[in-house]
């Protein structure tokens, strides 16, 4: 009988741990910070297009979902070869079909940039 009472005794401190650990996780987490804020640009319309073969980083950063980083590697990119067609975005780190697909109609490979987020 004294082996069943210790078990159970055990068991009720383990659970009562795991109940404590639980309520105390978010304390923590609120503890360390307010959570990080993202901005989204889903407020924005667009206009016009961005030649990529052309534009400035400042003017890569304008589009939607491309920041400094990959700004920065277009560059990069377009000057080992310029880009043939838009699609071509896809050789650079960090910009896949979906990503293209989603800038489409912002960019271009010949003439002059005229985008606009407003």
């Amino acid at each position: 009988m004294r082996i069943v009472t210790k078990s159970i005794l055990a068991t009720l401190a383990a659970l009562a741990f795991a109940v404590g650990l639980a309520l105390a996780l978010p304390t923590a987490a609120h503890a360390a910070g307010p959570a990080k804020t993202f901005h989204h640009r889903a407020h924005h319309t667009y206009s016009g297009k961005v030649n990529i073969n052309t534009a400035t980083e400042k003017q890569l950063t304008a589009l939607p979902g491309i920041g400094p980083a990959k700004a920065k590697r277009i560059v990069a990119a377009r000057r080992t070869r310029k880009f043939r067609r838009p699609q071509g975005l896809v050789r650079v780190k960090g910009i896949g079909p979906k990503t293209v697909r989603k800038l489409l109609p912002y960019l271009s490979v010949s003439g002059p940039t005229t985008f606009r987020a407003s």
